[in-house]
């Protein structure tokens, strides 16, 4: 807990992963109280249901704009969810959710579209005078574990592709090494 803030109560719905042993257990070392709400009533836990809306809204036109597989969808609600925290302004107090919570302006100049094109600067590799110091690669959105942008590299494209059916195309009369 980073902010030494207590969680009072859990409102969720009749899902096994709530009604357990374990999670009884937790709730009860923590002194949280559970609320549970009607199966498929997603009325009675209204703001998080438009949260999470408006969070696959934003994923699922970044997903379509980045041009690619679903496959990095986790990456695109995360990033998704990073900006909007950034970004969307609560009107009665006219602070972005980030400043509410921490207290300070966010900094989001780094911040480039998701799936952008990127020259990913290699310093593990011994390279000869001539070779080249960086390997191509999309933005994929913001690491969770250090400061800094996540990134998938061109060299892991072959995952990627073979998700989105990707067939190269030859030119007539050479063969794919020909091109290398």
């Amino acid at each position: 807990n980073l902010k030494e803030l207590r969680v009072k109560i859990i409102r969720c719905d009749n899902g096994g992963e709530f009604r357990n042993k374990e999670m009884n257990d937790f709730c009860s070392k923590k002194g949280i109280k559970k609320e549970f709400i009607n199966a498929r009533t997603p009325q009675q836990n209204g703001v998080a249901e438009r949260r999470n809306r408006t969070l696959i809204e934003a994923a699922r036109t970044v997903l379509a704009d980045a041009k690619l597989p679903v496959t990095v969808w986790a990456k695109v609600v995360n990033t998704a969810c990073y900006v909007q925290n950034r970004i969307l302004v609560n009107k009665s107090q006219n602070k972005t959710p980030y400043e509410l919570f921490n207290s300070t302006t966010p900094v989001i100049g780094f911040l480039r579209p998701f799936g952008c094109y990127v020259m990913i600067l290699n310093t593990l590799d011994h390279l000869g005078k001539f070779d080249a110091k960086g390997d191509d690669g999309y933005f994929v959105g913001i690491s969770s574990l250090r400061k800094e942008l996540a990134l998938i590299g061109l060299f892991d494209i072959d995952t990627l592709t073979n998700s989105m059916n990707y067939v190269p195309v030859v030119v007539a009369g050479t063969s794919s090494t020909d091109i290398l």
